[in-house]
């Protein structure tokens, strides 16, 4: 699968530029969202081991690790699609940080509890956008490990042995 649903606007096609990619869901109330926020079958977990955000000054920004202290693999809420001429994309949606993620976001993905899958993936729409306005997974449950490799080095997490992303 491929990370962000294509977007071309009507700027970029006149400038005559390739779609985008979009995949961070942080506004559910964006035309873009609407078929898919409503449809359960356009709903996936995203699973991983960790979520990283650049920090520091511009060209120059580091890697900063973040995972869920007592979760070794956690579940980030996300949406997916077989879209013509593109194949599977998927995206994840967010949230507001909570105070371990700043300075690096003032946003952070929508990390669900085992408990939550169902609702995540079954439940109505009232469901979906709970899990976006709902407060975010307490602060003291994040592990935040900053690294000195350059952000766009694809260097792995601390412990990149349990490091997995996948649908």
């Amino acid at each position: 699968m491929t990370w962000g649903f294509p977007r071309l606007t009507k700027d970029m096609r006149e400038r005559g530029e390739d779609p985008g990619r979009v995949g961070m869901v942080a506004d559910l109330t964006n035309p873009m969202w609407e078929e898919m926020v409503v449809e359960p079958r356009y709903r996936c977990l995203v699973v991983l081991t960790h979520f990283a955000n650049p920090a520091g000054d511009e060209g120059a920004k580091t890697r900063t690790w973040f995972s869920v202290k007592d979760q070794p693999i956690a579940a980030w809420a996300g949406f997916c699609r077989n879209i013509p001429g593109e194949g599977p994309v998927y995206a994840g949606m967010t949230m507001e940080a909570n105070e371990a993620i700043p300075p690096t976001n003032d946003r952070m993905p929508v990390l669900l509890d085992p408990s939550e899958y169902d609702d995540r993936l079954r439940g109505g729409i009232r469901d979906v956008i709970r899990f976006q306005f709902r407060p975010p997974l307490p602060a003291d449950r994040v592990l935040v490990q900053p690294r000195k490799d350059l952000w766009r080095s694809g260097s792995p997490p601390p412990d990149g042995a349990r490091q997995i992303a996948m649908i």
